[in-house]
Parts: C-alpha cells; structure tokens; sequence
C-alpha cells in the first residue's frame, strides 16, 4: 500500500533537496509550489515525482539555478518574460502575475515567455490566477514526443492547454490537458509501476499501438486511433502560440529527451471577468453551469476530478508508490539531506 505524506512535508523536503542542487530560493519555491500543486490535485505526472529530475537539470546545468528574470513591455496589454534559462515555474509564475496586473488595467493581458525550460503542470499557473479573480490560459508547445494521427514520426510535444475560472462562491473551473493521449511523464511513470499502457495511446517505432511502456517511443494525439486529428490540431494551436509566436524552437526542434531544452517559449494569457459583469455575477453563472453536472451524478466539469482529488489528499496525505518512494530516496541521498521516511 502506498506510503502517504503531508503536503508540508513533501514541500520542505522539495525546496530542500532543490536547494541543494543549486537553485536559489525562488526557484525551489516556484517549482515546489507547481509540483505540489499537481501532486495535491491528483495530476501525479507532474507531481512531486518530477524533483529528482529536475534536480539532475539543475546539477548538469540544463536549468540555471539563480535565473536573472526580464520583463519587458511590448505593447499596453502584452509583455515578454525572459527566463533566462531557468526551471520554467519562476517565469510563469512570474508571467501569470504580469497578465494579471495587465487584465486590471487594460480588461485582457498576455505574456510571452521565451528562453525558458520545462514548467510542469499548466494548470498551476492558471489556477493562481482564478484565485486572483481572473480567467486564465496558459499553452506551450514541448520536445516532440507525439505523432501526428495516423503517423510515426513524433513532430508535437505533449504541449499543454490549460483555462481556469474564478468562482467567488466554490471551487474553480480548472481545465489542464495534454495535447497528446496521455503525458509521456504517464509512460515513464508505468515504468516506473510495472504498469500497463491503455489501448491506443503509444505507439512504437513503425507508428504500431503497444500498451507495453518500455516498448512505447511516441504517443498518439488525444482522440487516440480513431480520432486523433482533434488532438493533433488542439496541439498545432500550442505550436503556433508557444513555439512560432515566441520566436522559440518548435517541438521537433527541441531536445525531446532531455525534456529542459532551454530554448523553449509559453503563452500566458489572463481576462478580467468583470470588464463585463461583477465578478460575483460571473461564479453565479459558473455555478449555474455546474450545476448542469450536479444533476448528473457520476459527470464533471472539467476540473472536478482534481477538486475531489485535493480533499481527499489535504486528508489523507499525498500518496508515494513504492517505485516513487526509492526514487525520491535516492533523490535524497544525492542532495544529502535527511529523507522523508
């Protein structure tokens, strides 16, 4: 039976094994938050089982530890956010902020984010803004991991989509989607497990479905076998605002394998709901929408899931399979501070 451990615990013990490894404080923090966000609401491939690795960037220098972030305005509503080479989390937490302050003023506001690194999961950036009161969205394109329907030859990433709503009265709206079948961190995790893929979700070197994780080189667009054209065309549209608009690589120029390529661009956009009505009147009519759900026991919103997710691990504590355990202890044992259990 899998391990469980606090929230708070698994957070000291993320910045400080990321401390050790070379970040500055800010970065441990940016990305201890969004693993931990992804961990507390269930999306366990972008969770805290990503430290070791992002540790190991840290080390190699595949992400700087002490980035110098710059912020440049581009026109009223927009800016550009230079990560400069560092963990991606800081930037987009960074850029989120500027949308923010920029929806304020101006009704809408958007962030680029170039020369930056893998930033786990959308949705934690999304989210702080719902949680300030905005509608939030956040696309990057990645390292090309995904075919294209009916291909062999991966030429998207997983590249993320992510929108979240605020809802003054419950719980947000929080869509957080890969653009791909499943995220590959889901392939690397089943191997991890000793798991079995789903059906018609990876495919091997000749574009050939396998539900064996060690055979799996490249995953099918969502939509899977039969409809993976709509996948394929959600993730051009990350493509298109991550990679083209930002002037940074595109999916299958980037380094897929080592998943930090630092050359790598995100879209952030956040809208000010009350440029329309009061911010009240909109989580009523969220709420209404919802509602359309509630009647139909066993459906969801997008984001409902995560919601349960979250209540039962600030309960519970937050699950450590054996495999992710070991992981994490050796984690540990290379950053030399005390493990967790």
């Amino acid at each position: 039976m899998p391990r469980s451990v606090s929230y708070d615990a698994l957070a000291g013990f993320s910045r400080a094994v990321l401390l050790s490894a070379g970040a500055n404080t800010e970065s441990a923090d940016a990305a201890t938050w969004a693993m931990m966000h992804a961990s507390a609401h269930g999306v366990d491939t972008h969770g805290i089982r990503l430290l070791p690795w992002y540790a190991d960037c840290l080390r190699s220098g595949l992400a700087k530890g002490h980035p110098e972030i710059r912020v440049e305005q581009k026109r009223r509503a927009a800016v550009c956010v230079d990560a400069d080479g560092g963990m991606g989390h800081l930037a987009m937490y960074r850029a989120m902020d500027e949308a923010c302050a920029l929806a304020r003023d101006c009704g809408i506001g958007m962030a680029l984010v170039v020369n930056s690194t893998h930033f786990g999961a959308a949705g934690a950036y999304t989210l702080a803004a719902a949680q300030a009161g905005f509608i939030g969205m956040v696309t990057a394109n990645s390292g090309a991991f995904v075919v294209p329907h009916g291909g062999f030859k991966p030429i998207h990433g997983t590249s993320p989509y992510s929108v979240s709503a605020p809802n003054p009265g419950g719980e947000p709206f929080l869509l957080d989607m890969a653009t791909s079948s499943i995220p590959w961190n889901k392939v690397l995790r089943y191997r991890t497990e000793g798991l079995e893929l789903p059906q018609g979700v990876a495919v091997d070197t000749s574009g050939a479905f396998v539900t064996d994780p060690h055979q799996a080189v490249a995953l099918a667009p969502a939509g899977g076998k039969d409809y993976g054209y709509k996948g394929a065309a959600i993730a051009g549209v990350a493509e298109v605002l991550g990679g083209v608009l930002t002037g940074m690589r595109l999916s299958r120029e980037q380094d897929g394998l080592a998943l930090a390529d630092s050359r790598m661009g995100h879209f952030v956009m956040a809208i000010d709901p009350t440029l329309l009505m009061p911010l009240e009147a909109f989580g009523l009519r969220l709420e209404d929408y919802f509602d359309g759900f509630k009647a139909q026991p066993g459906t969801y919103a997008a984001g409902g899931p995560e919601w349960e997710h979250r209540r039962r691990r600030e309960a519970e504590g937050i699950p450590l399979p054996d495999g992710l355990h070991a992981e994490l202890k050796a984690a540990a044992e290379k950053a030399g501070v005390d493990f967790l259990a």
